[in-house]
């Protein structure tokens, strides 16, 4: 979660993206209801054209019924119908950007924010098969959406992993892209602002601490 943006674009860098997005909804317990109504409701790119967060992961933000939140791991609880040698092997620990779930724990909802225009690496690859994987074999039904700046490029790439990870017969697990620059940024554009200005001045600190030790080189 901590990749940089390799286009020439001017892409936020993930991490902020992720960060101005959890303000924005407000921290576990305390979360905005509009804003989480408005999160459910995005429209992701998917294989079937343009479906609301909502109707993929089969269920919408409700409080003290919805769980979760920024950064939220894969817990014991988590495990469903996986033994829990093969879960913390495999899947403990594990921390979506941001992940929720029903009370029963039988349906998830697994966000994870993107920077980069395409996928980079091996790294994003596993990382995928995992959020598939567990969703297949703890037998949790939901969604896998990734919210990243070229959608095309980053549903091509979900699809096909999605196609050698879930079995065809197994219709409960969605996936799809949302948009992150159209339908994200300009929601969080305030919480933005005050995470990249923070970032600024730990930078110029940063710069002040180097010169200083310039100087005695």
């Amino acid at each position: 979660m901590d990749e940089t943006n390799a286009s020439s674009q001017k892409d936020f860098p993930e991490w902020m993206v992720t960060q101005a997005l959890a303000r924005h909804l407000g921290e576990s317990g305390k979360e905005n209801p509009q804003r989480m109504a408005w999160l459910f409701g995005l429209e992701a790119q998917t294989p079937d054209g343009n479906r609301k967060l909502r109707d993929l992961c089969g269920f919408d933000w409700a409080a003290e019924q919805v769980c979760g939140g920024a950064e939220e791991a894969f817990k014991e609880k988590d495990k469903g119908k996986l033994s829990s040698e093969e879960f913390r092997q495999i899947f403990w620990t594990i921390t979506p950007d941001f992940r929720y779930w029903t009370r029963q724990r039988d349906r998830q909802l697994i966000i994870e924010a993107k920077g980069t225009s395409k996928p980079i690496g091996q790294r994003d690859r596993e990382q995928a098969k995992r959020y598939f994987a567990y969703l297949q074999k703890s037998d949790c039904k939901g969604a896998v959406i990734y919210f990243a700046p070229n959608p095309v490029a980053w549903l091509t790439w979900l699809e096909d992993i999605g196609k050698k990870t879930i079995p065809e017969q197994d219709s409960g697990i969605c996936f799809g892209v949302v948009d992150l620059k159209v339908q994200v940024v300009p929601r969080v554009a305030s919480e933005l602002v005050d995470v990249v200005g923070k970032a600024l001045v730990q930078t110029a600190d940063l710069l002040k601490e180097a010169l200083r030790f310039s100087k005695t080189a």
